[in-house]
C-alpha cells in the first residue's frame, strides 16, 4: 500500500497516480484505471465512504477530473481526454509529476534527504510580477486568438524581448527563463488550489491559471515553429548567433 502525504492536494495525488500508470508502459488509461491508482495512493481521500480501505470511490476521483475546478488536472492541461473514458498525461503533466516526486511540489516530500540551497524564497508578488510581463504581451494574446501566430521569427523575437540592448541575448536561454517563471506560477496556483495568481492585493489584474497553462503551450509552439532559433545545440556544438531583425 502506498501511503499518501497528507499535505498533497487531490490534483497532485491524481497526477502521481496517472504517472504511475504511464510508468507501466501505458500510453493512455481508462478512468477506472485512474480511480484505482488514485485510491491506492490515498485510500482515505478516494475510498468509498464506510469502506475506504476496501473499495475505491469512482465518483470522488471523477469529481476532480470532470468537474469545473480550475485547479483540476484536466483544466490545468496536465491530463487530456483522448476518447470516451480514456485519458493520458500531457508533457506538462509528466513534468509536473516529476517535480512533485523530486520534492518540488507542495506536500511531496518523501522524508529523504533535502537539497541545500542558498536561493531566497520567492513571494507570490514576485511570481505575479514575472508572469504578468509575459502573459500581457501582444504576441501571446494574438496566439490565443489565432494559433498560427506568430508567423515570422520577428514576432517570436519581440515576445522574447530580443531587441534593443537585449538583441544579443541567447533566445534559448531567454525562453528557458520564461518557462521556469511560468511553471513556478502554475505550481503555486496548484499547491494553493486557487484559480488566479494575484499580486497580493496591489491592484494588478489577476492572472487565470488557464492563461499560465496556455503560456506554456505557446512557448512549446515557438520551439516547434522556429527550431533553427530555439533548438538547443547538441553537446559539444556551438550555436551560431543569428541577427535579430529590428
Amino acid at each position: 500500500m502506498i501511503l499518501a502525504d497528507q499535505k498533497m492536494t487531490a490534483t497532485q495525488v491524481i497526477l502521481l497516480a496517472a504517472d504511475d500508470l504511464m510508468a507501466t508502459g501505458k500510453s493512455e488509461f481508462t478512468e477506472w484505471d485512474l480511480t484505482v491508482a488514485s485510491w491506492l495512493r490515498d485510500r482515505l481521500r478516494f475510498g468509498l465512504r464506510g469502506y475506504a480501505q476496501s473499495y475505491p470511490d469512482h465518483k470522488r476521483v471523477m469529481m476532480e477530473i470532470m468537474g469545473q475546478k480550475p485547479n483540476g488536472p484536466v483544466q490545468q492541461k496536465f491530463m487530456e481526454k483522448v476518447r470516451p473514458n480514456h485519458y493520458r498525461l500531457t508533457a506538462l503533466g509528466r513534468t509536473a509529476a516529476a517535480r512533485i516526486r523530486g520534492g518540488g511540489g507542495a506536500g511531496s516530500g518523501s522524508g529523504g534527504g533535502t537539497k541545500q540551497t542558498s536561493a531566497k524564497m520567492i513571494t507570490v508578488k514576485e511570481l505575479y510580477d514575472r508572469a504578468i510581463g509575459y502573459v500581457s504581451r501582444t504576441e501571446f494574446r494574438r496566439w490565443q486568438d489565432n494559433p498560427e501566430e506568430p508567423r515570422e521569427w520577428a514576432g517570436a523575437a519581440a515576445f522574447l524581448g530580443l531587441s534593443g540592448r537585449h538583441s544579443g541575448a541567447d533566445p534559448v536561454e531567454r525562453l528557458g527563463e520564461i518557462q521556469i517563471a511560468i511553471r513556478a506560477a502554475v505550481d503555486w496556483c496548484s499547491a494553493n488550489e486557487v484559480a488566479f495568481l494575484t499580486d497580493g492585493g496591489q491592484g494588478g489584474t489577476p492572472i487565470h491559471i488557464r492563461d499560465l497553462a496556455d503560456m506554456l503551450d505557446f512557448l512549446q509552439a515557438l520551439k516547434y515553429r522556429f527550431p533553427e532559433n530555439l533548438d538547443e545545440p547538441a553537446q559539444g556544438e556551438k550555436k551560431a548567433k543569428k541577427r535579430i531583425p529590428d
